[in-house]
């Protein structure tokens, strides 16, 4: 969906479709008024018989051929004015949108206050309007019916006005771009997306642009560098494992700090020896999504161009038993040099992880943030609506869940005590891959912390926020591409900083 920016008027403007804001308790705001009155007052009747209550998310259309050149005015409800926040845009936005979609429409406007309308409040409208519209049919083949809005015009009243827009319309579609991106990696199937074609896709975004540069180790290198226990959890496929080092730099003279993302790229997860049951297999394609964040989160960061050096590290295997498989009880050395005893190998994804955090190392980074469909413990703990946070840098921690209730990808903060760090002890190895079935999301944590050392470190188990069930306004089921606006409003503010 193309989005344009112009000057013009919602009463005069030739689309299929206009929206009109509305809210709780028959109230309009200036732009409501003034649809209302060209249309002789309907949308206000409306009000008034309740048949538009003006909730959040809840659309009406209006057919009207009085006063205003659209065919059909939308009414969207933003729920009561004093309150209004950028979930309700976003939500509203993307709920009208699809609405407007189902009537076959192609071409939508809405109008924009400047100044009026912060920069948030704008972007929460693209991102929502191209969030909602997503769908994922690469693999269906009677898709020819469906209708798609092909432009969203906003509309401002002056050129001072359009240029403002624009920049925040930008910014917030690389935004937007980036978490479909997030959502088309990590719903692709484990037979369209082996590690080599993780790997084959990083290289095709580095090369789209001038700020990206990319680094591919394969297996041989791995050997050599002692990424042994990303190795072992390879050991038992056929696919051959890589890690994926995507470097963003900005053109500035001026030294920057240096972030370092790390995902997990299981694309994958049998479980390998430890081995799942079918049930539990079926959704295992999706053990990658957070490197899928990660590298969406570069293809912004490149977009969007902030004064900081980002590197993104993506470890890419996948996890199955064979007669070559990891064993429980096994040990291996992991970049670091400490030695993991594995007793389980479904705890694979910890393991990746752990050469890769030592690795970031070398980086000397003022912050390393690490997101990982780690456990499922964290979905028991706190459904899929929020992601589980904790590491070794309150103030790095407090500004994640800064950015997290900014874009509504929330993290609520688990404790990382050291008395967490007894379960984790090994008998014949610095740790063990598992705790004794208790806190097994903040175990996961406290087995990261091992490796995590030299730095500001926080870990995102997205188990539950990356795959969101149900559905909403502009989630939809399956992959919700969690942690892109996420880490994206993140590394802004910490250039802000």
């Amino acid at each position: 969906m193309k989005i344009s920016v112009q000057i013009g008027d919602l009463r005069t403007i030739e689309v299929d479709a206009i929206c009109c804001p509305t809210f709780e308790g028959n109230k309009l705001d200036d732009i409501g008024k003034i649809i209302d009155r060209s249309t002789n007052g309907q949308i206000s009747h409306l009000l008034t018989l309740g048949d538009h209550t003006g909730k959040i998310k809840q659309s009406t259309i209006l057919y009207s051929n009085e006063g205003i050149t659209s065919p059909r005015v939308c009414l969207v409800g933003l729920g009561k004015l004093k309150r209004l926040n950028l979930e309700a845009i976003r939500q509203a936005t993307a709920s009208a949108l699809r609405k407007i979609q189902e009537l076959g429409c192609k071409t939508v406007a809405c109008s924009v206050s400047v100044p009026e309308a912060s920069g948030d409040q704008i972007q929460a409208l693209v991102v929502g309007a191209k969030l909602g519209l997503y769908q994922f049919n690469q693999y269906q083949t009677n898709t020819d019916t469906e209708t798609s809005i092909e432009e969203l015009c906003l509309l401002v009243s002056s050129e001072l006005g359009r240029e403002t827009v624009e920049k925040i319309v930008r910014k917030a579609e690389a935004i937007a771009d980036g978490t479909l991106f997030a959502r088309d990696l990590t719903n692709h199937p484990a037979n369209k997306l082996t590690p080599t074609d993780f790997a084959n896709r990083a290289q095709d975004l580095a090369a789209t642009s001038n700020y990206l540069e990319c680094q591919i180790f394969d297996q041989v290198e791995l050997a050599k560098k002692g990424f042994n226990a990303l190795l072992g959890v390879a050991q038992g496929g056929p696919q051959a494992p890589k890690l994926i080092q995507l470097t963003y730099k900005p053109k500035s003279p001026l030294k920057t700090e240096t972030v370092v993302l790390v995902g997990k790229g299981i694309t994958f997860d049998s479980g390998g020896l430890s081995l799942k049951s079918g049930t539990g297999m079926m959704t295992m394609k999706s053990d990658m999504a957070g490197a899928a964040a990660v590298m969406a989160t570069i293809q912004v960061i490149s977009q969007i161009r902030p004064n900081l050096t980002v590197i993104g590290l993506i470890a890419a295997t996948e996890n199955m038993p064979s007669g070559t498989a990891q064993k429980p009880g096994d040990v291996v050395k992991s970049f670091g040099g400490k030695t993991i005893e594995v007793l389980n190998t479904d705890a694979e994804g910890r393991l990746v992880l752990a050469d890769v955090l030592g690795y970031a190392k070398i980086f000397e980074p003022k912050a390393v943030v690490d997101l990982a469909t780690l456990t499922g413990a964290v979905v028991t703990a706190l459904g899929r609506h929020v992601a589980g946070i904790m590491g070794t840098n309150q103030q790095l921690i407090d500004q994640l869940i800064v950015a997290g209730e900014a874009t509504h990808e929330r993290l609520w903060q688990l404790p990382l005590f050291d008395d967490y760090d007894d379960g984790i002890k090994s008998d014949i190895a610095d740790v063990k891959n598992i705790g004794d079935g208790t806190a097994g999301a903040i175990i996961g944590g406290a087995f990261l912390k091992h490796f995590a050392d030299g730095y500001a470190w926080a870990h995102i188990d997205i188990g539950g926020a990356s795959d969101y069930q149900k559905g909403s306004a502009y989630l939809p089921k399956s992959a919700s591409g969690y942690g892109v606006r996420l880490l994206t409003r993140f590394l802004c503010d910490f250039v802000a900083d």
